[in-house]
Formats: C-alpha cells, structure tokens, sequence
C-alpha cells in the first residue's frame, strides 16, 4: 500500500465533520442542572465550572458521533429486551411522557434513568433501575475481564466509577436496591450486562457533595496544580483553571445570583427570576465571582470590583 494511500483523507468526509461541529455549536446553549451522571467525575471543580456556566463545552464530531450512536443503541438494547417473555420495560415515565427524573436540593440535581425493569431472568420480581451504555470494543472487552476477576455485583464500580456513582444514585432515589446495566459496541452487534446493589451511606456522600457544589460561590480544590496532568491536560475548562483566562460573562458566574427553589435563579441586581437564556447571556450589570479572577480584591463598592493581577496591573470589573 502506498504511504498517500495510508495518509489519505476524504475531504467530503472531513467536511462532514466540520459541519457537525459547527451544528453542534449553533444550537442553543442549555442552562443545564447538576447531573446525577456527572457528579462522580474525580474533579469536583470541574463539575462545579459546568453547573455555573464558566465556559462552553465544545465537542468534536467523533465524541458528537459516540453521543448520537450511544442514544441509537439504547432505544435497540431496549426493543431487544422486550422481546423476552415476562420483561417489562417503561422507558417514559407514564405521567409525563418523558424520561424518568429524580431531583433533589431544589430541583438544581438531577438524574433521567434510562428505563425501570422487571421480569429478568436472573430476578424475576425485584425492580431494577436500567441503563444502557454504548462503547467500544476494548471497553467491553475490559468489562467481560473485570466481571470475571471480580464477580458481576462489583463489576460496574470497578469498570467505571462514574457510572457505578450514577446507578446508586438512581436507586436510592427510586427506593430500590437493584442496578440492570447493559454494554454495547457501535451498532449494538455486542451486549455486556451486570446487576449492581444499591449502596445508600455512599449515595448520601454524593447528594451531600451535589450540594456543596450547588451552594459554593467559589471553585472547589483542582485535582492536580499541574496543567499538565492528564486529566486536566483534556479538560473543557483547563484555560480557565490553570491559564487565567477569563470565565464567561454568564449569570452563573455572577455575585448578583443565587440559587432557588424549583431549580430557579435569581439575580439581586435587577431583582427577577432568571429565564434559562437569561442565565446564558448575563447583563451589562456582570460581575464576576471574586474566586473566578486570577487576582487580588483590591477595590469593592456598589459599582464594581478592581482587581490586582499578577503581573501589578489593575482591572476593573462592573458596571
């Protein structure tokens, strides 16, 4: 094989990819909540730059492909259970014809379960909570290899501990004791599962971090102070934690807001309930929580805040 053959690259393809993106980014952004998926990431800092707003996530056409394939996956995975006799699974919560949700803390942490399900082989009658996850071929390969080493029971909190977070999280919400997860390659040609048991002491450890992230009106730890470290190297926010740079003028970064009932926000400043595109875009009245500037408070009235940099000089942030 030619060496122009191994290098080459379609450019129609390419083009493809680049208009995803550019997709992707043209939609609107969301003011999302604190997920229940999210909150066992190892970075607690990093949860907390996302639920306040502090910068877009930009995502390239191969993780936006994976999201797209693992949505795919989970609406076969659950046809494909349905045809055993005896399973009953509901994806849509019947009173709303949505997903299933569980909040807590005033609505600002939530969870949507893939499905509830009864009748596995394995259980008959216990209600399990039902999650499907689409990965690769490695990735199923290391779950067959764990779940052998460590029995079925322990194999998701060893397998992924982000995930195993999300699935105690979901029962003990739900008021049930059982986890069904079921792993899939692209294209669901290969499917893994595993039941996992609930763990209520460590439930309640997240839900207790969920809402020290919800209330802190400044950044948690870093998970490491070298930008170089390989989770931090990857990370959507490492130029605002590592490089200085600055946070997006969103409500969610602003000392005017606070958190409300009901998942709301509320802005002292103009002294309103925010709408969720009123959270994205903020106001000429922004000022930035005094932790998210890489400086000293030098200065503070009604007006604004003047800041010491670094390198000696001054800046101004208000009105």
């Amino acid at each position: 094989m030619l060496l122009s053959d191994m290098l080459y690259q379609d450019p129609t393809l390419l083009a493809a990819d680049k208009a995803l993106e550019a997709k992707a980014l043209s939609e609107p952004r969301r003011a999302s909540r604190l997920g229940m998926g999210a909150i066992g990431e190892s970075c607690a800092r990093k949860t907390w730059y996302r639920f306040r707003l502090a910068s877009r996530e930009a995502f390239g056409a191969k993780t936006l492909k994976l999201f797209a394939d693992g949505h795919a996956a989970e609406a076969v995975q659950a046809e494909r259970l349905r045809l055993v006799d005896g399973i009953h699974l509901d994806t849509a919560d019947p009173k709303t014809g949505n997903q299933f949700e569980y909040t807590d803390w005033n609505g600002h942490f939530v969870g949507k379960c893939d499905g509830k399900i009864t009748g596995l082989l394995q259980a008959p009658i216990k209600l399990h909570v039902w999650e499907h996850k689409s990965v690769g071929e490695k990735k199923i390969a290391e779950f067959r290899k764990i779940r052998a080493e460590v029995g079925e029971k322990k194999t998701l909190r060893k397998w992924n501990y982000q995930y195993w977070i999300q699935a105690i999280l979901y029962m003990y919400y739900e008021g049930t004791d059982r986890h069904y997860l079921t792993v899939s390659t692209p294209g669901v040609r290969e499917t893994e599962s595993c039941r996992t048991e609930a763990d209520t002491a460590e439930a309640i450890r997240q839900t207790v971090k969920a809402k020290r992230i919800i209330d802190a009106n400044e950044p948690p730890e870093r998970i490491s102070k070298d930008a170089s470290w390989y989770e931090c190297r990857w990370c959507t926010f490492s130029g605002i934690c590592h490089q200085k740079e600055i946070p997006d003028r969103t409500c969610r970064t602003c000392l005017h807001s606070t958190v409300m009932p009901e998942g709301a926000w509320h802005c002292a400043r103009w002294g309103k309930t925010l709408t969720s595109a009123e959270q994205i875009d903020g106001c000429p009245a922004h000022k930035f929580l005094p932790k998210m500037v890489a400086g000293e408070v030098i200065n503070a009235d009604d007006k604004g805040v003047t800041y010491k940099l670094e390198d000696g000089s001054a800046w101004y942030d208000g009105e």
